[in-house]
């Protein structure tokens, strides 16, 4: 597949799950940009138009005027019928139209999964363990902390994931590294197998948002998200939450500094 064709097949449907589409975006970064962009708009576009309301108090009025209107031809009387049904074809069509999002936006989370491992590759490389300490101050500077125990960590940073902040981590897995991010505010009804050319993993939903464990195909990672998240106590606050708050974040980063 060359670039033209694979641009021409995704502007058709951005969310297209097809394995050529795949294979050409991880051998052509300029077409995986493309395509990173492309889905980001049109998540924005969905939400948008999820936010379309019909005026409070339409069907009322419509009610009101067929009341007043005795004197009205079989016209307007039609033009009235006309005018109740597109608003249920309408509320139809945003129901379908919420119902397919939300599956698009689990697809959208998948895809954003992968794509933030490709961005960020080099840290899979990672020599670790990193101290538990420094791995205690990333999940503090969310106001979560360890309750129980999560093993070696090779990596532990703050990423963004989408339009919120999370926690990236690296884990030594069987196969290779296993890379868990910790992404709150990003709901899923249950729990989504994920898989791409190199990679399978899955993503668990928490109370607090979901947890992404991904290693290299074939890597046995059974329940690693469910005992992730019960060894992490995550605060319900952060539920939705897109930012941290700045003057923790601002004493935390300065402690780190003197402590190196």
């Amino acid at each position: 597949m060359n670039c033209l064709e694979f641009r021409r097949r995704l502007l058709i449907d951005p969310m297209a799950q097809d394995h050529d589409l795949q294979a050409h975006e991880s051998d052509c970064p300029g077409c995986a940009s493309f395509g990173r962009d492309l889905r980001a708009k049109e998540v924005r576009l969905r939400h948008l138009l999820l936010d379309v309301r019909v005026p409070e108090g339409m069907a009322e009025r419509i009610q009101l005027a067929a009341r007043f209107d005795h004197g009205a031809t079989r016209l307007q009387r039609w033009w009235y019928a006309a005018a109740a049904a597109m608003l249920l074809a309408v509320a139809g069509s945003l129901l379908t139209l919420w119902s397919t999002s939300l599956e698009r936006a689990e697809l959208a989370l998948a895809q954003s999964v992968f794509n933030h491992i490709d961005d960020e590759a080099h840290h899979l490389h990672e020599a670790g363990p990193m101290s538990a300490a420094r791995v205690n101050y990333v999940f503090e500077r969310f106001g979560a902390r360890l309750t129980g125990e999560i093993g070696a960590v090779n990596f532990a940073a703050e990423c963004l994931m989408r339009q919120r902040n999370g926690v990236h981590l690296v884990i030594p897995g069987e196969m290779g590294p296993v890379t868990v991010f910790f992404m709150p505010g990003e709901l899923a009804e249950t729990k989504q197998m994920l898989s791409s050319a190199r990679f399978e993993g899955q993503i668990v939903p928490t109370a607090w948002g979901s947890i992404a464990v991904i290693g290299e195909r074939g890597e046995p990672l059974s329940d690693l998200g469910e005992r992730l998240a019960a060894a992490v106590h995550w605060p319900q606050t952060a539920k939705g939450s897109t930012t941290v708050n700045r003057r923790v974040l601002a004493t935390a980063d300065l402690a780190q500094q003197k402590d190196s």
